[in-house]
């Protein structure tokens, strides 16, 4: 649902309360400099946060000091910021005059506020290639997320990659391998903006190492339960597990 204005957020909000909802995702399109211009709704959240039990889950992008302060301070309970590790893929896939540190930078901040972070990697992003993906892991090492939440690229039509090939099972593994190696601490997800023509890997991607799975198939569930894994159904946003 659109909200292009604070009181209509606040509209939202309500509708969604009274729905029984849990929670809602607040983002929105970026601007040219990566930002996703939300500072200006953090009086509407705070109203949400001291009126209903909904949680937040805000994705900020390039935000500045000051706003992430006023982000954190409405109430929001988790923030999802994209992480990169190649310059240029943030120039060449995103079209930013940014780097990768300053992605970081905003997990750094968010952490410093006392914020909860949970920084999102799309896998294969640069046109379904690994390009930079091992990077992010260790810059993200440091910092020790608690949760990480893994993507993948989905080809959309209307897009330069359209027909592009997603990220390979092999691919992806790779990844969650190597996170789990860099990030032993940090509970591993494999959230929902996915390619999910091939619904067969889903399992074995699971037990590379992650913690949980959004949306996975009613054949995945079944395979990790023969498999010896502890099944636990949540209706939460993936920042959230």
């Amino acid at each position: 649902m659109p909200a292009t204005t604070p009181e209509e957020l606040l509209e939202i909000a309500e509708l969604l309360a009274e729905r029984g909802a849990r929670g809602f995702l607040l983002s929105g399109g970026a601007d040219a400099s990566g930002k996703v211009k939300m500072a200006s709704f953090s009086d509407a959240i705070r109203e949400v946060k001291s009126t209903t039990d909904l949680q937040v889950n805000a994705h900020i992008g390039l935000a500045s000091g000051e706003e992430i302060r006023k982000l954190v301070r409405s109430g929001v309970d988790s923030f999802s910021v994209d992480v990169y590790g190649s310059d240029e893929t943030i120039r060449e896939v995103l079209g930013l005059d940014a780097r990768a540190e300053d992605y970081l930078r905003v997990v750094k901040q968010l952490q410093d506020e006392g914020a909860f972070v949970a920084p999102h990697m799309c896998v294969g992003i640069h046109g379904g290639q690994l390009k930079g993906e091992l990077r992010a892991l260790d810059m993200l090492s440091p910092l020790m997320p608690k949760v990480l939440v893994l993507i993948s690229l989905v080809p959309t039509k209307g897009t330069s990659y359209q027909d592009v090939v997603p990220p390979s099972k092999e691919m992806v593994m790779s990844v969650v391998r190597s996170a789990r190696e860099m990030l032993p601490e940090t509970k591993l997800t494999l959230g929902c903006m996915r390619s999910k023509k091939d619904r067969a890997s889903e399992a074995d991607i699971v037990m590379a190492g992650l913690d949980g799975i959004v949306l996975p198939s009613a054949r995945t569930v079944e395979t990790l339960k023969s498999e010896g894994y502890s099944v636990k159904k949540r209706s939460v946003c993936c920042s959230l597990i």
